[in-house]
């Protein structure tokens, strides 16, 4: 499991014109399952998404604060092109994407995760296989590769 973490002012996901969700202080989140993973990395990473501390604190000293310390919110975006393999050739290699039901599965479990502990008002989500627009302020810039590998 992999997620591209960016600290963001907002974001947005747009499909077929229309804003389906969008988020103000926190984190955009593009999360991609692999055909190894299971509920120990989705449990794993959402506990890791959850305790970093990426936000400043009262007195502007950095990496002193986690998203639920700052009421922070999350838009979440799955995205099986993390998974890509581009060693050989100029066309990608996605045969390490989990298969779309299975990650679908695995997804709604770390949302849930996510929901759980942050608050289900405060976690947000992109929509399934679709064609998405996204679009965001990153903060910082603050962009952070999880990795359950590692």
């Amino acid at each position: 499991m992999k997620i591209v973490l960016q600290k963001v002012s907002q974001a947005s996901v747009v499909v077929d014109s229309k804003v389906i969700s969008s988020i103000k202080h926190g984190y955009m989140l593009l999360v991609g399952i692999s055909i190894d993973d299971s509920m120990a990395e989705v449990d794993k990473l959402s506990k890791k998404v959850l305790s970093l501390r990426i936000f400043e604190d009262e007195t502007k000293n950095l990496w002193k604060r986690n998203i639920k310390e700052v009421n922070g919110e999350i838009l979440s975006v799955s995205q099986f092109t993390l998974m890509a393999k581009t060693k050989k050739g100029t066309k990608p290699d996605f045969h390490l994407a989990q298969k779309g039901h299975i990650a679908k599965e695995l997804y709604e479990e770390f949302l849930k995760l996510l929901k759980s502990d942050l608050g289900e008002d405060q976690v947000k989500d992109g929509e399934f296989g679709a064609m998405m627009s996204c679009s965001l302020t990153n903060e910082g810039p603050v962009t952070i590769i999880l990795d359950s590998d590692q």
